[in-house]
């Protein structure tokens, strides 16, 4: 049986919860709401300095569709990774330049 290390495992479990939100561009106020935890416990969350319970894990997983042992399985969550950096560069690449006005 495989040993998780699981200092990897919480770090990788916050980073998608942080990741998930900033890519569907909720605040935390929103992602809190949704997870039935405050903005405060959100925030320690995707800072690293707590890490979810159960309840809102599983809550997150099934409100955007991802599976519960995402953190935990090494091949889902390389793909994960991978539509992260997808997202991201569309992301990055389709941003309209914004001109600075000068006073």
């Amino acid at each position: 049986m495989k040993s998780f290390n699981t200092r990897e495992i919480s770090h990788r479990t916050c980073h998608i919860i942080r990741d998930e939100r900033r890519s569907r561009d909720l605040t935390q106020i929103e992602m809190a709401n949704e997870l039935g935890i405050s903005q405060s416990a959100l925030s320690k969350i995707e800072n690293l300095a707590m890490m979810p319970t159960l309840i809102p894990w599983l809550k997150f997983c099934s409100t955007f569709g991802l599976p519960a042992n995402l953190p935990l399985d090494e091949k889902l969550y390389k793909g994960w990774m991978r539509e992260q950096e997808k997202k991201n560069s569309k992301s990055i690449r389709h941003k309209p330049f914004k001109a600075q006005l000068s006073n």
